[in-house]
């Protein structure tokens, strides 16, 4: 069975500039939808590729390096910049609501809001390493090693997954000691079946962001990709009206 590979998306609407960034072990299709919806409101939408994604050999994530994704995210705002975009929103799902409140923090005059999705801003409990080995041992079943090779893999892809796990989440810390720098609006989603990290993290990312304004949905019913779940369509809503209230200065 031949497996499609995700692509990046990027569809010229409106004048404003919406940036979504993918999960860990994802890629756009984590936010397809959303960027469906924003479309059809007439938002133009980019959702880039983390480098080392969208393979069929799961080591191509794990030889990169945090500091590239959050280079990747610097890269995407300025190729919407480039683009003639005055104005962005920046929000992500999981570790891209990592990168895109670390994109926040650096407080860039184009970006007007975010927000993030499901994202352990702060050290959580979480089962990120074993996820990731069963994203791992699905991805290789479409590949073509052979399944003895798939099985010497994996070993070794679970331990380098608790090692970037390690360095997710300190750069996680150097975002959430600099969330006082935040001075736009901040859009947080939480799923409340949401297995892959404590949910009530997201309730320390809210206490951090004590000089903005921060509109919190707690979605009960959905799991840690709330972006694809089953309150998906009420998410899409909440995402829309938290955009939609944002300072753009069209002229």
């Amino acid at each position: 069975m031949k497996m499609s590979l995700p692509k990046e998306l990027f569809a010229e609407h409106g004048k404003r500039a919406v940036l979504l960034l993918h999960a860990y072990s994802g890629s756009p299709n984590d936010v397809r939808m959303l960027c469906r919806s924003l479309e059809n409101a007439n938002y133009t939408v980019y959702s880039p590729m983390f480098a080392g994604h969208g393979t069929l050999n799961p080591k191509d994530i794990l030889k990169e390096e945090v500091t590239t994704w959050f280079e990747n995210t610097k890269t995407a705002i300025q190729f919407l910049k480039d683009k003639g975009y005055q104005e962005i929103a920046v929000l992500g799902l999981s570790m891209g609501g990592i990168m895109a409140m670390g994109a926040l923090t650096a407080g860039e005059e184009v970006i007007v809001g975010g927000g993030v999705f499901c994202s352990p801003i702060f050290k959580a409990e979480n089962h990120v390493p074993e996820n990731f080995v069963r994203y791992a041992e699905k991805v290789l079943s479409y590949s073509e090693f052979t399944s003895e090779e798939q099985q010497a893999m994996l070993p070794e892809i679970a331990k380098a997954a608790d090692k970037q796990l390690l360095a997710i989440e300190s750069f996680a810390q150097t975002v959430n000691q600099k969330l006082t720098n935040i001075h736009v609006p901040i859009f947080l989603a939480q799923a409340g079946k949401d297995r892959m990290i404590d949910p009530l993290t997201v309730f320390d990312t809210a206490k951090g962001l004590a000089h903005t304004k921060v509109t919190l949905q707690w979605y009960p019913e959905s799991g840690h990709v709330v972006t694809v779940d089953k309150e998906r369509k009420e998410f899409e809503k909440d995402v829309l009206a938290f955009i939609e209230s944002l300072s753009w200065n069209e002229e």
